[in-house]
Protein backbone atom coordinates (compact mmCIF):
# COMPACT_ATOMS: atom_id res chain seq x y z
CA UNK A 1 0.00 0.00 0.00
CA UNK A 2 1.44 3.36 -1.02
CA UNK A 3 1.21 6.31 1.35
CA UNK A 4 0.38 9.58 -0.41
CA UNK A 5 2.01 12.71 1.06
CA UNK A 6 -1.12 14.86 0.75
CA UNK A 7 -3.35 12.15 2.18
CA UNK A 8 -0.95 11.67 5.08
CA UNK A 9 -0.85 15.43 5.74
CA UNK A 10 -4.66 15.57 5.89
CA UNK A 11 -4.76 12.45 8.06
CA UNK A 12 -2.19 14.05 10.40
CA UNK A 13 -4.20 17.27 10.69
CA UNK A 14 -7.27 15.20 11.57
CA UNK A 15 -5.52 13.16 14.27
CA UNK A 16 -3.55 16.13 15.64
CA UNK A 17 -6.78 18.11 15.94
CA UNK A 18 -8.50 15.56 18.15
CA UNK A 19 -9.03 16.22 21.85
CA UNK A 20 -5.70 16.37 23.69
CA UNK A 21 -3.64 14.83 20.86
CA UNK A 22 -1.69 18.02 20.09
CA UNK A 23 -0.78 18.65 23.73
CA UNK A 24 0.10 14.99 24.29
CA UNK A 25 2.18 14.80 21.11
CA UNK A 26 4.09 17.96 22.08
CA UNK A 27 4.72 16.52 25.56
CA UNK A 28 6.11 13.34 23.96
CA UNK A 29 8.28 15.52 21.73
CA UNK A 30 9.56 17.90 24.39
CA UNK A 31 9.87 15.51 27.33
CA UNK A 32 10.85 12.25 25.61
CA UNK A 33 12.32 13.16 22.20
CA UNK A 34 9.54 11.57 20.16
CA UNK A 35 9.20 12.85 16.63
CA UNK A 36 5.58 13.97 16.16
CA UNK A 37 5.49 13.13 12.45
CA UNK A 38 6.69 9.62 13.21
CA UNK A 39 4.05 9.40 15.94
CA UNK A 40 1.43 10.38 13.36
CA UNK A 41 2.83 7.75 11.00
CA UNK A 42 2.42 5.19 13.79
CA UNK A 43 -1.21 6.28 14.07
CA UNK A 44 -1.67 5.89 10.32
CA UNK A 45 -0.17 2.40 10.54
CA UNK A 46 -2.54 1.55 13.38
CA UNK A 47 -5.52 2.69 11.31
CA UNK A 48 -4.34 0.91 8.16
CA UNK A 49 -2.82 -2.30 9.51
CA UNK A 50 0.78 -1.47 8.57
CA UNK A 51 3.39 -3.29 10.65
CA UNK A 52 6.66 -1.35 10.84
CA UNK A 53 9.61 -3.21 12.37
CA UNK A 54 12.26 -1.62 14.60
CA UNK A 55 14.74 -1.70 11.71
CA UNK A 56 12.22 0.06 9.46
CA UNK A 57 11.55 2.72 12.14
CA UNK A 58 15.32 3.27 12.32
CA UNK A 59 15.48 3.72 8.54
CA UNK A 60 12.55 6.19 8.70
CA UNK A 61 14.20 8.06 11.58
CA UNK A 62 17.44 8.35 9.60
CA UNK A 63 15.51 9.59 6.56
CA UNK A 64 14.28 12.63 8.49
CA UNK A 65 17.51 13.46 10.34
CA UNK A 66 18.22 16.53 8.21
CA UNK A 67 14.71 17.95 8.45
CA UNK A 68 14.63 17.15 12.16
CA UNK A 69 17.71 19.24 12.90
CA UNK A 70 16.21 22.11 10.88
CA UNK A 71 12.90 21.78 12.73
CA UNK A 72 14.52 21.71 16.17
CA UNK A 73 16.50 24.88 15.44
CA UNK A 74 13.45 26.59 13.94
CA UNK A 75 11.21 25.54 16.83
CA UNK A 76 13.68 27.10 19.30
CA UNK A 77 13.67 30.31 17.27
CA UNK A 78 9.84 30.38 17.21
CA UNK A 79 9.61 29.73 20.96
CA UNK A 80 12.11 32.50 21.65
CA UNK A 81 10.03 34.86 19.51
CA UNK A 82 6.98 33.90 21.56
CA UNK A 83 8.79 35.06 24.70
CA UNK A 84 10.15 38.26 23.10
CA UNK A 85 9.16 41.55 24.61
CA UNK A 86 7.46 43.25 23.00
CA UNK A 87 5.71 40.35 21.32
CA UNK A 88 5.67 40.66 17.52
CA UNK A 89 2.64 38.70 16.32
CA UNK A 90 3.53 39.09 12.62
CA UNK A 91 7.01 37.70 13.13
CA UNK A 92 5.68 34.87 15.29
CA UNK A 93 3.00 33.94 12.73
CA UNK A 94 5.60 33.93 9.95
CA UNK A 95 7.77 31.57 12.00
CA UNK A 96 4.75 29.29 12.59
CA UNK A 97 4.08 29.14 8.83
CA UNK A 98 7.75 28.36 8.15
CA UNK A 99 7.65 25.62 10.76
CA UNK A 100 4.58 24.08 9.11
CA UNK A 101 6.45 24.10 5.78
CA UNK A 102 9.33 22.24 7.44
CA UNK A 103 6.86 19.76 8.96
CA UNK A 104 5.44 19.15 5.48
CA UNK A 105 8.95 18.58 4.10
CA UNK A 106 9.61 16.11 6.87
CA UNK A 107 6.38 14.27 6.15
CA UNK A 108 7.32 14.10 2.48
CA UNK A 109 10.68 12.55 3.41
CA UNK A 110 8.87 10.10 5.70
CA UNK A 111 6.31 9.05 3.11
CA UNK A 112 8.95 8.70 0.39
CA UNK A 113 11.01 6.38 2.58
CA UNK A 114 7.95 4.54 3.89
CA UNK A 115 6.92 3.74 0.32
CA UNK A 116 10.36 2.22 -0.32
CA UNK A 117 10.04 -0.17 2.61
CA UNK A 118 8.46 -3.61 2.44
CA UNK A 119 5.83 -2.99 5.09
CA UNK A 120 3.54 -5.89 5.87
CA UNK A 121 -0.16 -5.31 6.39
CA UNK A 122 -2.57 -7.20 8.60
CA UNK A 123 -6.25 -6.73 9.34
CA UNK A 124 -6.72 -3.61 11.47
CA UNK A 125 -8.23 -5.58 14.38
CA UNK A 126 -5.82 -6.80 17.02
CA UNK A 127 -2.46 -5.74 18.29
CA UNK A 128 -0.14 -3.86 15.94
CA UNK A 129 3.54 -4.74 16.34
CA UNK A 130 4.52 -1.27 15.16
CA UNK A 131 3.85 0.04 18.67
CA UNK A 132 6.52 -2.08 20.38
CA UNK A 133 9.07 -1.17 17.71
CA UNK A 134 8.20 2.52 18.04
CA UNK A 135 8.54 2.33 21.84
CA UNK A 136 11.96 0.71 21.42
CA UNK A 137 13.13 3.28 18.86
CA UNK A 138 12.46 6.17 21.22
CA UNK A 139 13.48 4.20 24.36
CA UNK A 140 10.11 4.72 26.04
CA UNK A 141 9.75 1.29 27.68
CA UNK A 142 10.98 2.46 31.10
CA UNK A 143 9.15 5.80 30.85
CA UNK A 144 5.67 5.28 32.36
CA UNK A 145 4.52 8.83 31.55
CA UNK A 146 5.61 8.46 27.94
CA UNK A 147 3.74 5.15 27.66
CA UNK A 148 0.68 6.83 29.15
CA UNK A 149 0.91 9.64 26.59
CA UNK A 150 1.41 7.20 23.72
CA UNK A 151 -1.57 5.14 24.89
CA UNK A 152 -3.68 8.30 25.00
CA UNK A 153 -2.81 9.19 21.41
CA UNK A 154 -3.54 5.65 20.20
CA UNK A 155 -6.85 5.59 22.06
CA UNK A 156 -7.80 8.85 20.32
CA UNK A 157 -7.84 6.91 17.05
CA UNK A 158 -10.91 5.06 18.27
CA UNK A 159 -12.67 7.93 20.00
CA UNK A 160 -15.75 9.54 18.55
CA UNK A 161 -14.62 13.06 19.55
CA UNK A 162 -12.85 14.02 16.35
Amino acid sequence: MNLNTDTFWQYSLDVYGRDNVAATAIALQDDFGVNVNMLLLLCWCMDNGGIVTLNQWQVLHAAIAETESLLVAHREKRRAERQASPFNEKAYDALKREELDLEMQQQEALTTMYNRLSVEYVPVQGVNGSIASFVNLFKLRQQPQAVKYLTSVIQSLHSTAK
